[in-house]
């Protein structure tokens, strides 16, 4: 429960194998092996928080060549727990909230969700990310991109005048 918790300063470590995690399985090549979840849920004047790290290696697929992919994983969670929308709402401008229902915390969602929060849009193998950038840079003479005619130039010309 999220309150007793809380108040106990209970903290949760240990691993949790890939192929538990059902939303994440459907965006990795291999599912194989586990992570490292470090949390502790505690109370600072007036605040309610889980902190920790996931750590890990995911296998993932190269979107462009659909190459296996080791991707390290750490992600540092720091959630601000709150119980109403009107608290969410309120903090949601200065940190991550996540709304404790029921004075529960399914703590394999939430690892679920700040991995695939972390995840790559479009992951890509080294090869295919340098290619990606050779063909993004521009040829030739690169002040030339620079100089380009900024469109609200001319406006603001006009409106100095």
């Amino acid at each position: 429960m999220a309150s007793s918790a809380l108040t106990q300063r209970q903290a949760y470590s240990g691993h949790v194998p890939l192929g538990s995690l059902e939303r994440l399985r459907e965006v990795l090549a291999d599912d194989v092996g586990e992570l490292q979840v470090e949390l502790h849920a505690h109370k600072s004047p007036g605040r309610e928080l889980l902190q920790g790290t996931i750590d890990g290696e995911l296998v993932l697929s190269c979107q462009r060549c659909d190459a296996r992919i080791a991707w390290p994983l750490h992600v540092d969670v720091d959630l601000r727990l709150v119980h109403t929308e009107e608290e969410e709402q309120a903090v949601l401008h200065e940190t991550d909230p996540y709304r404790v229902q029921d004075d529960r915390l399914p703590l394999r969602e939430i690892v679920e969700d700040e991995i695939l929060l972390a995840l790559p849009m479009l992951p890509r193998c080294e090869s295919c990310e340098n290619a990606v950038q050779a063909s993004t840079t521009p040829k030739g003479d690169e002040d030339a991109v620079r100089r380009e005619v900024n469109p609200f130039a001319a406006l603001k010309e006009r409106l100095g005048k």
